[in-house]
């Protein structure tokens, strides 16, 4: 593993604030899109779509994405990445401005977008390291996580008060501007690379390169327990971020969840700014793990909300524990992971992490809708949850929670991902 740096703050500011930029000019053209689909179709099945064109291209650009990010200047394929967004940005925007908009036009932008982050993001995650000393790296990892949030967040809410006054195609543009503002903010900075091995790494097949990755993990064991309880939680958060709105809006008026909403939001920011501060006192392990078995007691709570302040409050607790879990998460990788590796190694952990999305956005409907009513209605669930539909959502709500502090707590059980010892050496070959 090559040697630390002294921590650049300068540059690590200036790429917190790019990635913010970013990811703040695609959440304002998405709601613009949103808005678009649903005056000009309304049809469920077009923002599927949508969703799937945002998810399947990345996840099936990861391998290859991951090998390129560990041959290549990280910054390099960080600009790269946004010029692959730019060019999907750039098809919408010609649509719209000709009158010519189509979902066609939006799903071949939406599936560029998802490509250019399949490379942005694990070659953001592998340069961190690279500019900032160990004991500094939650706290960086924190900050782009609140980056991330305030773009995620701040965008629709720009978007709502502009769309009056530019329209979609405004909208669409912004983002076009904020990526090409972004892409000269990071061709500015020094940004530098994780050793020599670029020549060595370029003699290996390139299919030997892209499973390096996976190799790697499911070599190195207690990581790949580690992976498969994060795969374990993205099951029931994936379901719980399809289910949270129709559940709060059955009980709340649309300006009450609309406020109660931006708690989440809120908790993101907050999350990734005391992840440093916690690093402190905890472990990143430690802060994992039971930042995890929280989320599972917020889930259970979330069973008996009614009102706004509690609704509002539990999405604040649940947003900071989801942050914080991610931020530890990410330094553990950080910090196990030899530098020169962690671009595919990156890759193949988020593509394993996102396996059960899909799976989850195809599940929800039908657990939601079919299921739970039965199960509801046999355990009499109405005595202690309410009366249908707000109780049968509650209900999954309270059952997921327990699911999930069961297995979490079984995997603090683990002694290999209780201890999750550092690697020694590299658990693969390149060759």
């Amino acid at each position: 593993m090559a040697a630390r740096v002294t921590t650049d703050s300068r540059s690590l500011w200036s790429l917190i604030a790019a990635e913010t930029l970013c990811l703040l000019g695609a959440e304002v053209a998405r709601f613009g899109i949103s808005i678009w689909i649903y005056k000009e179709t309304g049809s469920v099945g077009d923002f599927s779509l949508l969703m799937l064109a945002n998810l399947v291209p990345g996840l099936l650009a990861h391998p290859i994405a991951g090998s390129v990010v560990d041959r290549s200047s990280r910054k390099r394929v960080m600009i790269g990445s946004s010029l692959i967004t730019l060019v999907g940005t750039a098809i919408v925007l010609a649509g719209a401005l000709v009158g010519s908009l189509s979902m066609a036009l939006v799903v071949v932008g939406a599936s560029l977008a998802s490509i250019g982050d399949a490379f942005q993001w694990p070659a953001l995650a592998a340069t961190v390291p690279l500019m900032a000393e160990g004991d500094e790296l939650a706290k960086y990892n924190g900050l782009i996580e609140s980056g991330r949030a305030i773009g995620r967040f701040a965008g629709p809410a720009i978007g709502g008060l502009a769309i009056a006054f530019v329209g979609v195609t405004g909208l669409v543009a912004t983002e076009a501007i904020t990526f090409a503002l972004a892409t000269a903010v990071v061709a500015a900075i020094h940004i530098p690379n994780a050793g020599d091995d670029e020549e060595e790494a370029e003699e290996g097949s390139l299919w030997t390169d892209m499973t390096l990755g996976f190799r790697w993990i499911f070599a190195a064991k207690p990581l790949f327990k580690f992976l498969l309880v994060a795969t374990f939680a993205n099951f029931f958060l994936t379901i719980a971020e399809v289910v949270l709105q129709p559940y709060g809006l059955s009980f709340l008026s649309e300006r009450s969840y609309g406020i109660a909403n931006a708690m989440f939001g809120a908790g993101m920011i907050l999350g990734g700014l005391v992840s440093g501060p916690i690093s402190s006192r905890l472990s990143s392990l430690q802060q994992c793990l039971w930042a995890a078995v929280g989320v599972g007691a917020s889930f259970v709570a979330f069973g008996f909300a009614r009102g706004p302040i509690s609704y509002a409050g539990l999405n604040l607790a649940t947003a900071m524990l989801i942050t914080a879990g991610n931020v530890a998460a990410m330094t553990i990788w950080q910090t196990r992971v030899p530098e020169e590796l962690q671009g595919r190694v990156f890759s193949a952990m988020q593509m394993v992490a996102d396996l059960t999305t899909p799976l989850s956005l195809a599940l929800a409907a039908p657990i939601t809708d079919a299921l739970m009513p039965r199960v509801f209605e046999r355990i009499g669930g109405a005595s202690m949850w309410g009366a249908a539909p707000t109780g049968v959502m509650a209900a999954l709500f309270a059952i997921m929670g327990a699911v999930m502090i069961a297995g979490f707590l079984g995997a603090v059980a683990v002694r290999d991902i209780r201890e999750l010892a550092p690697v020694e050496g590299s658990p693969v070959s390149a060759e």
